[in-house]
């Protein structure tokens, strides 16, 4: 059972982690309403899409630092730890006050070459994805100090970051619409005489944003108690305390389980009895990083892109069902951590195979769009449970992969390859998405008033 201790720093843990991609996908959430009101239209998102891969510069410049630190002025945990804990405070900071302006500014525009552009919106929105995409190499080394037990909860905050937008954003009324006849005297089944008829929001845009504004704020406070509050110091592992020792588990059921121990982090680590660990060899350590870098590929890339020609062409009724389900579906995948994790290969075999299962399902039929081969409410509702299949696979893999990554020799720069890794990931599945979807036209959106789930 968890005792009152854990359970508070777990807390701590998840409101840290809803940090990580809460003002990308509040953004995101937002997407309908946005498009309606600034002047770049549907090709709003395709700005937004190539921003984001443009803030992989943050986490580039991140591990050329740390690199270069290590390089010039050894491996000093002291130093590296207060870099890494400056740069976390920089950039939790950084998206708090992006989310604070853009609540105020995020309709000023301005002219480039007498075109209208949503300068202020465009800007802030590289500054977020500054944040959240170091977040990626910066939040799992900053956990390898504490217990493996936290790694569940970092993963249901990170899933956070989608729910609870999706959920201020369902309750405000965005996106909803229903669809109303243009002329009554054509025929009713024609898509072409139905027209979107947005319902009113609750509260306003301005409204949204300082509410990711506060997130934010009490983001920064509960990593301020993590890094500091003598409460969370003993949940860590690198204190020169043996009471606060870790037994880790001594197998992994991965090839080439007896290699020796390499590159670890904790050299320096009284706490942590190397014996225990598990050992990665450059081969699995490799495989894993593979593993991560394909499904963000997917799951952060390319499937996002494409997920309205899969799901619109089914109606309204799908494609938002599918949206809020598909991401309900991941805190609640990473919700069985807490009852435990396996390590063998053939559970990451089986969740990788369902995971490149359910993605190609949904590629080839997003393809056929706006006709898909499958029709019929039984289609549809098969699309959306696929969707959620996906997403909630992908989200308990990650937590799989990094939890082995945490428990093994390889450490903090362990977790570090495994942040860096989930952006070229990402960065290639965007790219590649980007080009079949804007460059190359591969597929076709379907009416916003699709009936053929009917």
């Amino acid at each position: 059972m968890m005792n009152w201790k854990t359970f508070s720093v777990s807390l701590l843990f998840i409101v840290f982690g809803w940090s990580s991609w809460i003002n990308v996908n509040g953004l995101w959430v937002e997407v309908t309403l946005l498009v309606q009101r600034l002047p770049e239209g549907w090709n709003l998102p395709t700005y937004i899409i190539v921003i984001i891969q443009a803030a992989n510069i943050g986490p580039l410049f991140y591990s050329i630092s740390v690199f270069l630190l290590k390089k010039y002025k050894g491996d000093n945990s002291k130093r590296k730890n207060a870099f890494e804990t400056s740069v976390i405070f920089i950039i939790v900071g950084v998206g708090a006050l992006s989310a604070l302006l853009l609540s105020f500014y995020w309709d000023t525009t301005s002219y480039i070459d007498g075109v209208e552009h949503s300068t202020v919106l465009l800007t802030l929105v590289f500054l977020l994805s500054l944040v959240n995409c170091t977040s990626s190499v910066t939040f799992l080394p900053f956990l390898a100090h504490f217990k493996p037990v936290y790694m569940t909860a970092l993963y249901v905050g990170a899933g956070m970051s989608g729910l609870l937008p999706a959920i201020f954003a369902f309750i405000q009324g965005s996106g909803e619409y229903t669809c109303v006849l243009v002329n009554s005297t054509i025929n009713r089944t024609d898509n072409s005489n139905l027209q979107p008829k947005y319902a009113e929001l609750l509260f306003t845009m301005q409204d949204f944003f300082l509410t990711l504004f506060v997130m934010l704020v009490t983001s920064f406070v509960a990593f301020s108690i993590l890094r500091y509050s003598q409460f969370c110091k003993g949940e860590r592992i690198d204190q020169k305390c043996p009471s606060h020792a870790v037994t880790y588990h001594k197998t992994v059921d991965l090839p080439e389980p007896h290699s020796e121990l390499v590159d670890s982090d904790d050299s320096s680590n009284p706490t942590v009895n190397k014996l225990d660990q598990v050992s990665l060899s450059f081969s699995q350590f490799s495989a894993l990083l593979s593993i991560m870098a394909f499904i963000c590929a997917l799951s952060n890339g390319f499937l996002p892109s494409i997920q309205i020609y899969s799901l619109l062409p089914y109606g309204q009724i799908y494609y938002s069902m599918g949206l809020k389900l598909a991401i309900l579906s991941d805190p609640l995948a990473c919700f069985l951590g807490f009852f435990g994790m396996s390590k063998r290969s053939v559970v990451i075999g089986v969740l990788t195979s369902i995971v490149t299962a359910s993605a190609a399902y949904i590629i080839v039929l997003a393809s056929f769009s706006p006709v898909p081969p499958l029709q019929g409410q039984t289609a549809a509702i098969a699309m959306v449970l696929i969707w959620m299949m996906f997403i909630g696979t992908v989200s308990y893999l990650k937590l799989l992969i990094s939890n082995l990554v945490k428990q093994s020799d390889r450490g903090h720069s362990g977790l570090l390859w495994l942040g860096i890794f989930t952006q070229i990931g990402s960065l290639v599945g965007a790219v590649l998405a980007l080009l079949l979807t804007t460059v190359f036209q591969l597929y076709s959106s379907a009416p916003q008033c699709s009936t053929l789930a009917a």
